[in-house]
C-alpha cells in the first residue's frame, strides 16, 4: 500500500500495510493502527505515533528521528537498525521490542516500559574490562572520560552518577555512561581541549559494545 503524499487521518487502521520506504515525513498518525505494518526504511521523521499501536510491526532501517511516539505500542516491534534520535518514547511499551543496531542517542524514555528488551534493569552487562587498570579492590576499575557530558553540566569529584538508562545490546550507541580505559583514549576520542576525569566503576557493572564502554555508575575520582 502507497500512502505517500496522501493526508491520513488519526485512528486510521493501517493494520497490515505494507507501507517499505514510504515516505510519511511529519504524518500525523496519532492513534493509528499499524499492527504488522510492513515500513522497513520507512521515512517518518517528525511524525506524530502518539497511541499508535506498532505492535509486531516491522521497522527495520526505519527514520524514526524526533517522532512523536508518545504512549505508543512497540511490543516486539522489530526496530533493528532504526534511527530514533531524539525521539520522544515516553511511556511507550517496547517490551519485548528487537532494538539491535537501534540509534537511541538523546532518545526521552522516561516511563517507557522496556522489560525483554537490551534495556532490562535486570539484564547483566558483559562485563569486558579489557585495558582498565583494576584498583586494589578488585571488584573496581579506573576509568575515563570529559568532565562535562552533553546531560549534565559537569561531573563532580567525589560524587556518584547512574546512567538514566542503560543497554546491554552491543550498539555503540546505545544509553549508558560511556568510559574509556585509558587516559589516551579518552583524549583520543574527545579531543585534548576537554577536561578528563578520573571515574571507578564496579567491574559488574560495564559493558563492552564495539569499541567503545559504558556503565552504570561510577563515582568521579578527580581530574585525570
Amino acid at each position: 500500500m502507497n500512502v505517500s503524499g496522501y493526508n491520513i487521518d488519526p485512528n486510521a487502521n493501517l493494520q497490515r500495510a505494507d507501507l517499505r520506504g514510504t515516505d510519511l515525513q511529519r504524518a500525523d498518525l496519532r492513534g493509528a493502527n499499524l499492527q504488522r505494518t510492513d515500513l522497513r526504511g520507512a521515512n517518518l521523521q517528525y511524525a506524530n505515533l502518539c497511541d499508535a499501536n506498532l505492535q509486531y510491526a516491522d521497522l527495520q532501517r526505519a527514520n524514526l528521528r524526533d517522532a512523536n511516539l508518545y504512549d505508543a505500542n512497540l511490543q516486539y516491534a522489530n526496530l533493528q537498525y532504526a534511527n530514533l534520535y531524539d525521539a520522544n518514547l515516553q511511556y511507550a511499551d517496547l517490551r519485548g521490542a528487537d532494538l539491535h543496531g537501534t540509534d537511541l542517542q538523546y532518545a526521552d524514555l522516561r516511563g517507557a516500559h522496556v522489560a525483554d528488551t537490551c534495556l532490562d534493569p535486570d539484564n547483566k552487562p558483559n562485563a569486558n574490562v579489557t585495558g582498565f587498570r583494576h584498583r586494589k579492590d578488585t571488584r573496581y576499575v579506573i576509568g575515563y572520560r570529559t568532565r562535562k557530558a552533553g546531560h549534565i553540566d559537569m561531573y563532580r569529584n567525589g560524587r556518584t552518577y547512574n546512567a538514566d538508562w542503560f543497554s546491554t545490546a552491543g550498539t555503540t550507541c546505545h544509553p549508558g555512561l560511556y568510559i574509556w580505559p585509558t587516559r589516551g583514549d579518552a583524549v583520543n576520542w574527545s579531543g585534548y581541549s576537554a577536561e578528563l576525569i578520573r571515574v571507578s566503576v564496579r567491574v559488574k557493572d560495564i559493558h563492552r559494545a564495539g569499541n567503545k564502554w559504558r556503565c552504570r555508575e561510577f563515582m568521579v575520582l578527580g581530574k585525570a
